[in-house]
């Protein structure tokens, strides 16, 4: 190292590298941004220089940062004022009534004409006392004089009368495309806005905060306590992307971030980003393009994605999908494309495919977010490797509402759900939380449901597809570092890679299953810099 010592030096560990070269290791160094050592304690020790700060981990697992490769969060930042009635956050919420009166505590400091928002949990009506959510004539009765919603999850909220009628919602009203106005026996709006149809309600709520980058550098601190070092979050509008390079100029991301930006259903068009010529993964190690976004079908969560045989509800149909993502894909631009629904990844399927038919760009890594939640069948799994779209699964839907799933879907289109350990023989099974309106982001969670396939409620669910600990680290740190365009750069301990390490404080071979979950992290280190100490 010359006259150059290192930064940081790590000592004592358990390093699990994911490097196949050199698995396991002791210690490693750090110089500026980098790993610059990976050895044994005493190789390691004596780089070691007077500015060195050395961590003694004291025989503790040390792993590659984590990622989580599909995350809402920017845009949950401005929601800091919401009324929080998510029973994953606060498990004091129990019913509709308690729902109502957290909001009517909050009626009473605001002025009149003022929106309220409430933040609600997806497929929240069935684990409430009522099993149903609250009705418009209910939200009336708490919220007289201002506009007011609650949106359970990101499918479905519930409007009170004056918010319907901020937006110009009527009984004459017809459904947007890709939304649907639920109405009463009287044919009178009821109050529940589905998919496209929220948007107007979204965009009139003058309750969001003021400032973006202290919201979003909230939530991804509290990503890095949970061993994180790098997001890929769906921006929708420019204001989103100004915010991620304030805090970016300004050393402020605690987290490295990809920006999949959504072109449809955005203020973002999918001209105004190919016009650009900017392909993934255009940035630097700190923020960076990862891709465009688009949705096909409802959500899961609000039980409105395209199921063969059920209602579910299309966003974008065939033919605009097949543009959208042929003028990406000829752009270089990778496309990460919704489709929850076995009907919807058809679609995706073939959308690819007729991309790829034009020009081949074997290496282009186009996704499709939620294929291999449910019926990823042989014949899709064939033709997904074929065409080379990579399945992104959410172990945190299997986690707090797959035991809904039943009901919804049926039980044996279950029965199947999350084959992660099949899926990870063909493919990397890199996975994205879907947080942070609906739960918060934690792939140390989501790991764990996938190696004790335990819901929340202590429901198992295919079990034969059971993975192991070590190998949902790998999908979160090597195989997300692939998907996310950063094999070289990132995903291992080794020589020259980016410094993203997260320090375990349990023992994840010897912690009893039930405590798997909530495995604490001592320490985070993202870039060469410590984010997080327990």
């Amino acid at each position: 190292m010359g006259s150059f010592w290192p930064s940081l030096i790590i000592k004592n560990g358990r390093l699990w590298t994911m490097n196949e070269g050199r698995p396991r290791a002791e210690a490693l160094a750090v110089y500026g941004h980098d790993i610059v050592a990976v050895g044994s304690n005493a190789e390691v020790e004596s780089l070691a220089g007077p500015g060195t700060e050395v961590v003694d981990v004291g025989g503790r697992v040390v792993t590659p940062g984590l990622a989580d490769i599909h995350v809402h969060l920017i845009q949950d930042a401005a929601d800091a004022r919401a009324v929080e009635v998510r029973d994953f956050y606060d498990p004091q919420v129990k019913s509709v009534k308690d729902i109502l009166g957290k909001i009517r505590a909050r009626v009473a400091t605001v002025p009149p004409g003022k929106w309220i928002h409430a933040n609600g949990s997806p497929m929240q009506d069935d684990r409430l006392t009522e099993h149903r959510l609250p009705t418009k004539a209910e939200l009336d009765s708490a919220v007289p004089n201002n506009p007011c919603y609650v949106n359970f999850g990101a499918h479905v909220l519930v409007a009170n009368s004056l918010a319907l009628r901020a937006v110009g919602v009527t009984r004459d009203t017809p459904d947007p495309v890709g939304g649907w106005i639920m109405h009463d026996a009287t044919g009178e709006p009821n109050g529940v806005l589905r998919e496209r149809a929220q948007i107007p309600v979204k965009r009139a709520d003058d309750s969001k905060v003021g400032s973006l980058e202290d919201g979003a550098a909230a939530l991804l601190q509290r990503a890095a306590s949970r061993g994180i070092t790098v997001v890929h979050d769906i921006v929708t509008n420019a204001k989103t992307i100004v915010a991620y390079q304030n805090l970016a100029e300004a050393g402020r991301l605690p987290v490295r971030v990809h920006l999949l930006i959504r072109v449809i259903e955005a203020d973002i068009t999918t001209p105004s980003m190919v016009e650009l010529g900017l392909r993934q993964p255009f940035g630097s190690d700190m923020l960076k393009i990862g891709g465009s976004k688009m949705s096909i079908d409802g959500g899961f969560t609000g039980r409105q994605a395209a199921f063969s045989g059920l209602n579910g509800l299309i966003r974008i149909d065939q033919e605009e999908l097949d543009r959208t993502v042929e003028a990406c894909h000829l752009a270089g631009i990778r496309c990460c494309i919704h489709a929850i629904g076995d009907v919807a990844v058809d679609m995706a399927l073939a959308a690819v495919e007729k991309a790829q038919q034009k020009v081949l760009k074997p290496d282009i890594r186009h996704r499709i977010e939620h294929m291999g939640n449910h019926l990823f069948t042989p014949e899709r799994r064939a033709r997904a490797k074929r065409i080379g779209a990579i399945p992104v699964t959410n172990p945190s839907i299997f986690y707090f509402v797959g035991d809904m799933g039943e009901a919804y879907i049926g039980a044996e289109r279950n029965a199947t759900c999350f084959p992660l350990k099949t899926i990870q023989k063909e493919f990397p099974i890199a996975f994205g939380s879907d947080a942070t309106a609906y739960w918060p982001v934690d792939s140390i969670r989501d790991i764990a449901a996938m190696v004790t396939r335990k819901t929340m409620l202590g429901t198992v669910m295919n079990p034969s597809e059971a993975i192991t600990f070590e190998e949902g680290v790998r999908a979160q740190t090597k195989d997300a570092a692939y998907v996310g365009f950063e094999e070289t750069r990132a995903g291992t301990l080794e020589l020259g890679k980016i410094a993203d390490i997260c320090v375990l404080d349990d023992d994840p071979l010897a912690c009893p299953p039930e405590r798997l979950a909530t495995l604490p992290v001592m320490m985070t280190i993202c870039a060469g810099k410590i984010t997080y100490r327990s």
